[in-house]
């Protein structure tokens, strides 16, 4: 998923010289994530790998490792057997620094492949803290102050608390544990062989301590208003999170219409028929998800402020436009009531279809039996 892109920093160039850094570009193990059931890792292609080849013979490859995965000790070392346990060395910590120093102002582009090795996700792997790793914050924070663009690759099992990072580089990529081919599919990605279509299907919060987070969350009794300082919501950072359930960047751009309806009043067994334009209005051909999401504001319990009940996927060329339209029935409008009955209820409806669940246009209906 692309989550951050400044100034079109992607897709990148296949000429120059290009600095891959960090813990996990070169690391093969990690691709295969926490459930992998095998642990060969002969034809696993890590993301150096993938950058190398897809680059071709034209771009100068720099890599470093940057850091250690963690300074933690008890992190660095979980699930290891005794006799492959590692050591943190001072010294050597400076030395992976500086050396990724060095090739990065050597450079004209510099890509981070930071996050979480794969022993750090699944079954009893929680954390309190699920920032990047003091030791790879520094790493970025001096790739940074080299003033070369800077593109963050993560991977990761889990969300993370990314703000400070959103803030500072150029680009953002979110890649998970991409599995044997990792590496050719970021690779594909950062140089535009691809152009990046994926949604987010989980939160990631601005700070940690806003979770648990999740964009179907139940309405509160005192929602955030600009009127009022007696709302729920935090004095240091904003409710919303960073990014949202659904979000996800392209190096196009799409354009929605206004959402039109076949009626506004329905009853009974109705169908109603919500639609939108979408319109490419970049320069790349790409793919949008049209995500189709309803919100029950009055009902017997309470109800999520919205729910994802639709979706389609599309690709549109630069300047094309495609009609997307979901059929809605009451079957879409029901939930288990107090009783424990799978009903619906007659009342006003919102409709919402967007490009995520933050960012979406609406209308309303009148639903009646």
């Amino acid at each position: 998923m692309l989550l951050k892109n400044s100034d079109n920093t992607l897709p990148l160039q296949k000429e120059g010289k290009i600095a891959v850094v960090g813990p996990l570009a070169d690391t093969k193990i990690d691709m295969l994530g926490t459930w992998a059931a095998t642990r060969d890792t002969t034809d696993i292609v890590t993301i150096l790998d993938g950058i190398r080849k897809v680059a071709g013979d034209e771009a100068e490859i720099l890599h470093a490792q940057g850091a250690y995965f963690t300074e933690d000790l008890f992190l660095l070392n979980r699930k290891r057997k005794e006799e492959d346990y590692l050591s943190i060395d001072p010294e050597q910590s400076k030395q992976l620094l500086e050396e990724a120093v060095d090739i990065a102002q050597q450079s004209d582009v510099v890509i981070a492949v930071l996050g979480e090795p794969r022993s750090w996700s699944g079954e009893a792997s929680s954390l309190a803290d699920i920032s990047l790793q003091d030791c790879q914050r520094r790493l970025l924070e001096r790739l940074l102050e080299t003033g070369k663009p800077v593109v963050l690759v993560l991977s990761n099992g889990r969300p993370m608390t990314l703000s400070w990072e959103n803030e500072h580089v150029d680009a953002m990529l979110e890649t998970w544990h991409a599995g044997v081919e990792a590496g050719s599919g970021i690779a594909d990605v950062l140089f535009g062989d691809y152009n990046p279509a994926g949604k987010l299907t989980m939160t990631f919060p601005r700070e940690v301590g806003q979770i648990p987070i999740y964009y179907n969350h139940n309405r509160t009794g005192r929602p955030e208003t600009g009127t009022s300082i007696w709302t729920s919501r935090y004095l240091d950072v904003p409710t919303s999170p960073l990014f949202p359930f659904g979000y996800g960047l392209s190096y196009t751009t799409f354009e929605y219409s206004d959402i039109r309806l076949n009626k506004n009043e329905l009853s009974g067994d109705d169908r109603l028929v919500a639609s939108v334009t979408v319109t490419n209005t970049g320069q790349y051909k790409g793919e949008e998800t049209v995500q189709l999401y309803l919100n029950d504001p009055a009902a017997s319990i309470s109800r999520p402020v919205k729910e994802l009940k639709g979706f389609q996927k599309i690709e549109l060329a630069p300047a094309a436009s495609q009609e997307v339209e979901f059929t809605i029935t009451t079957e879409d409008l029901k939930f288990f009531n107090s009783e424990l009955e799978y009903v619906w209820e007659p009342g006003v409806f919102n409709i919402y279809i967007g490009t995520s669940s933050e960012e979406v246009k609406s209308e309303e209906v009148n639903w009646q039996k």
